[in-house]
């Protein structure tokens, strides 16, 4: 996968200093990753051996799908297919296949908008948006937390 997103996704094409996040090449197109893990979902957690998927997923999410603009969905993941019985796996193929059927329609992921950040300050949070969130019991998002805990599910459901 990194190489594709190496050769693909790349400055000039998918991204410019001018067109990313919110303002990106992309910004009209949806993306979304499926993939299977070797372990359970309980070891993808805050407190798993594996770490929370979350924080996993905030560097593919944002650093490289909404960078490039685009709006992205929820991901489909399938936890340790191969450790569980085949009528299970048979019924996460038809949850996957009845979903796949309304994926234009679902909403994307919540990212903080680039307007939320001042340019001419290193891309930091403008102060107004730092006030409007300082009684808020968690942060932005997985990676802008703003030193508070990390909002729950920020990176595997729409609308969280």
């Amino acid at each position: 996968m990194k190489g594709w997103i190496d050769r693909v996704l790349t400055s000039g094409y998918a991204f410019s200093e001018d067109k990313r996040y919110s303002q990106g090449v992309f910004h009209d197109k949806k993306a979304i990753l499926s993939f299977t893990t070797g372990s359970q979902e309980s070891m993808f957690s805050a407190n798993g051996i594996n770490g929370d998927m979350n924080v996993t997923l905030w560097p593919l999410q944002n650093g490289i799908l909404h960078y490039c603009g685009f709006q992205v969905l929820a991901p489909q993941i399938f936890w340790a297919p191969s450790h569980v019985p085949s009528e299970l796996r048979g019924t996460m193929l038809e949850g996957w296949r009845t979903r796949l059927q309304g994926l234009l329609g679902e909403e994307p992921l919540s990212f903080t908008p680039l307007d939320c950040f001042d340019k001419e300050k290193g891309f930091q949070l403008k102060p107004e948006v730092c006030e409007k969130h300082a009684t808020k019991e968690f942060g932005l998002a997985v990676g802008i937390h703003l030193g508070k805990p990390l909002p729950p599910n920020n990176q595997m459901k729409a609308g969280v």
